[in-house]
């Protein structure tokens, strides 16, 4: 018995092993740009941010958001003024654009970023991601039978414009495979409309200025979707101190800052009996070209009123306005980088130094880039995918605040640490949960039956002809009718009369007839171009080339039966 007792008491006096713990990695990145903005140069921005792959094809899901490089696009206006405060004036922003989206339905697993136009009026309450498609949080519709379209909460707030691009309802996606490669895209205001005294029948002003989204990719170049003027101006209805200043009326008020922002990223960490913290990340993926060189985004454009001038008076019956927005060299002034910080974190709070993996570097062949070096025996080269391995492993000594990478040899074996090797370890701290899946519905759902003011402009007058079918690179079928561009949703959902409709049907017709997804709009950057999901790509039927616009109604799982869609030919 007394060694039993010997042994009970020798057991109990042996230190307990530390047990690995939850942690969290958050990978941002910080850009800078020149602030030498000549003051004429406020009727647009675009540049290219570089798409690419950041955690592995089966890690993506709604626990995961990262956005590519990206800033933010807001009215002068409002941001000019010096007792400025979100406060009293709201929130106001055309922001987002592409990146790995959590409340996304469908994704690729090779390439699962998407785009989303991001128009936010007035705070989130309003927000326009693309036609037929606003906030996801504020139009989730499997609660309701209603599907929540009687409200108009952004779902309204942007119109198709292209005739020769799909904008699906879960947004627009890349070529499966396309990686590190650069996408181009922006906004410019363009006279669609002619400006008035009223909106919605009271005494407040609604602006001329559309804000359209252009792109530049290999495959696809041009406008794609606006921002109605409606979309803002109905905000002062209900908040008049900002009454002729959104983005309807306001030109912009650019910022020299960019980010590529992203949410936690699952880590582990064991705490060894000095003090010394020990962790381990979950592969993080970041691009690397052949000179060993990262370049996260390039050329940030803002451009003067030549082509508003321009585009308003061929609006107004004067010549066709050429597509080049550089055509006589001075219209683009294209801002060069000043800075690029990589600002990593372990636990929220401490900043991991990086001078031993990656250090920004002023590109030689683009002096515009945002750059960065990977250097170092601890970045690992993910072969035939043009992206590296950040740093797996990081120790924080006692007392200190910055972690600092290391490599595996120096990780003790009794933390555990190098047996974590895939997502099931980590899936008791993390739901990696994919995506959803779920459909998403419109009112041409065949058997759709709730009537409102704001949906009836689905079916009445309704679509020309349809239905038509695109599988896409994401898993899922998308149906999509042809409408007459004045009678989509949005438009009829713009505070527009007849007349209002009649002209800017016109204008559109000009661009449909003159514009093209081939020309050139703006300057190529010298890395190479992505290319768009192809199957996004569409011819308009005969007799409809000019002046009608694919409008996506549906989208499921190409795995699933469709509904029986009513087939339309009123051309």
């Amino acid at each position: 018995m007394k060694y039993f007792y010997l042994l009970f008491f020798y057991l109990i006096s042996l230190p307990i092993a530390a047990q690995l713990e939850k942690a969290t990695f958050k990978p941002y990145l910080f850009m800078a740009f020149s602030d030498d903005i000549p003051e004429t140069h406020i009727y647009g921005g675009l540049h290219y941010t570089n798409i690419h792959n950041t955690v592995p094809d089966n890690w993506v899901g709604s626990f995961y958001q990262s956005g590519m490089m990206h800033t933010w696009y807001r009215p002068a206006k409002i941001y000019d003024l010096t007792d400025f405060s979100r406060d009293k004036y709201g929130y106001h922003s055309i922001e987002g654009g592409a990146g790995y989206k959590p409340r996304n339905n469908f994704h690729n697993y090779k390439t699962p970023q998407k785009f989303t136009m991001g128009g936010v009026s007035g705070g989130f309450g309003a927000f326009s991601n693309g036609p037929a498609q606003g906030a996801p949080g504020l139009t989730n519709s499997r609660k309701t039978p209603t599907l929540r379209w009687e409200e108009n909460t952004g779902r309204y707030g942007a119109a198709a414009i292209s005739n020769a691009l799909l904008f699906p309802l879960d947004g627009i996606g890349f070529m499966e495979g396309e990686n590190n490669k650069m996408f181009g895209y922006g906004y410019y205001a363009l006279p669609f409309t002619e400006p008035k005294n009223t909106t919605a029948g009271e005494n407040k002003p609604t602006g001329n200025k559309s804000w359209t989204l252009f792109f530049n990719t290999k495959n696809f170049s041009g406008p794609v979707a606006f921002h109605t003027p409606y979309h803002w101006s109905k905000r002062t209805l209900t908040h008049g101190n900002i009454s002729g200043k959104t983005f309807d009326n306001s030109l912009l008020k650019l910022s020299p800052r960019f980010q590529r922002e992203t949410n936690n990223l699952p880590a582990k960490k064991w705490i060894d009996s000095n003090g010394d913290t020990y962790y381990k990340i979950s592969p993080v993926y970041m691009p690397m070209d052949s000179d060993g060189i990262g370049r996260i985004g390039t050329m940030p454009m803002n451009l003067d009123n030549t082509m508003w001038n321009e585009v308003n008076d061929w609006f107004n019956g004067g010549p066709v306005a050429t597509t080049n927005f550089n055509a006589r060299k001075g219209e683009i002034h294209i801002r060069t980088n000043t800075n690029i910080k990589a600002s990593y974190r372990l636990d929220k709070t401490k900043n991991i130094t990086t001078s031993n993996f990656v250090s920004r570097v002023s590109d030689p062949n683009d002096t515009y880039a945002a750059a960065f070096k990977w250097k170092g025996e601890l970045i690992e080269k993910v072969e035939g995918r043009n992206l590296v391995k950040l740093p797996e492993y990081y120790m924080l000594p006692k007392g200190s605040k910055s972690p600092i990478a290391i490599p595996e040899t120096k990780v003790p074996d009794e933390s555990g640490l190098k047996k974590i090797n895939s997502r099931t370890d980590y899936e008791n701290d993390w739901e990696f949960d994919d995506y959803n899946r779920d459909t998403i519905y419109t009112p041409l759902l065949p058997d759709y039956a709730y009537s409102d003011k704001i949906v009836d402009v689905w079916t009445k007058p309704g679509p020309i002809a349809g239905p038509y079918y695109a599988i896409l690179d994401d898993r899922s079928t998308t149906v999509y009718y042809w409408y007459k561009f004045n009678e989509q949703p949005s438009i009829l959902n713009s505070d527009m009369d007849e007349a209002e409709r009649e002209l800017i049907q016109k204008r559109v017709e000009l661009i449909h007839k003159n514009w093209h997804k081939d020309d050139q709009y703006f300057p190529d950057p010298k890395q190479e171009k992505i290319s768009l999901d192809t199957n996004l790509l569409v011819t308009p039927p005969k007799g409809l080339e000019a002046g009608y616009v694919p409008i996506c109604v549906h989208q499921q799982l190409s795995t699933e039966k469709l509904p029986n869609f009513p087939q339309i030919n009123r051309i």
